[in-house]
C-alpha cells in the first residue's frame, strides 16, 4: 500500500496552495523550494547522507561542549537562532545570546564537562532537520555542587550556504507542577 504525503507550498507571493505527490519506490517526497509548486524528489541515499551528516555536527557539538571551546560550539549555531534555554529568559535570539549563555555554563564548571546526547532522534527533509534526544549533563559547579542531570533537547537545523546550523533549540527539564518544582533526578 502507498501513500500520498499532503503538503502546503507557500508561494514566494504568500499564496498557501495544497499539493500531493506519491512518492515513487524508495523515493521520499521534500519539501518544494521557495518559490516552487512542485515537489523535490530525494533518495533514500540523500536521506542517510543528510543525517549522516547531521549526526556529525551534534557529535562536533558535544565534543567541543566537552572541550569547553566556544568558538567550535558556536560554529553549529545560525546567526539568528532562535534559543528557549533551561535558564531564564523564556527564551532568546542571536548568536552573541546564544555565546554569552554557554560561556557562563562554562564559567561555571570549574573542572571537566561532561555531556552526552542520547537516544538522537534525526528527521530530515530537504533543507530542513530537527533532531531530539535526552542528554547527560555531569561536572563539578564552582559552588562544590555535582550536577549530574538530564534534560531534553530538540533542535531544528537548516541547511544555509551548504552548512548544517541550529536555527532553534529548545532544552528542558520537567515539572512537577503540583509542586512548582523541576525534576532533574530523572534517568533514562
Amino acid at each position: 500500500m502507498k501513500s500520498a504525503l499532503i503538503a502546503i507550498v507557500v508561494t514566494a507571493s504568500g499564496v498557501i496552495a495544497p499539493s500531493s505527490a506519491v512518492p515513487a519506490e524508495g523515493q521520499a517526497t521534500a519539501a518544494a523550494p521557495r518559490g516552487s509548486h512542485s515537489p523535490v524528489t530525494r533518495s533514500k541515499k540523500d536521506e542517510a547522507t543528510t543525517e549522516a551528516l547531521i549526526r556529525q555536527r551534534v557529535n562536533d557539538l558535544v565534543k567541543a561542549l566537552r572541550a569547553k571551546d566556544i568558538d567550535a560550539v558556536m560554529s553549529v549555531y545560525s546567526p539568528d537562532i532562535v534559543s528557549f534555554d533551561i535558564d531564564p529568559p523564556l527564551g532568546y535570539s542571536g548568536a552573541d545570546n546564544k555565546r554569552q549563555a554557554w560561556q557562563r555554563v562554562f564559567a561555571a564548571y570549574t573542572g571537566p564537562f561532561s555531556y552526552e546526547v542520547r537516544d538522537l532522534s534525526v528527521t530530515a527533509q530537504g533543507d530542513l532537520a530537527f533532531v531530539h534526544g535526552l542528554n547527560h549533563v555531569n561536572g563539578s559547579r564552582a559552588s562544590g555542587h555535582v550536577t549530574d542531570m538530564w534534560v531534553r533537547w530538540t533542535a531544528c537545523f537548516q541547511r544555509i550556504n551548504g552548512a548544517w546550523l541550529v536555527v532553534h533549540d529548545h532544552v528542558s527539564v520537567p515539572a512537577d507542577l503540583e509542586h512548582g518544582q523541576a525534576v532533574v533526578n530523572l534517568r533514562p
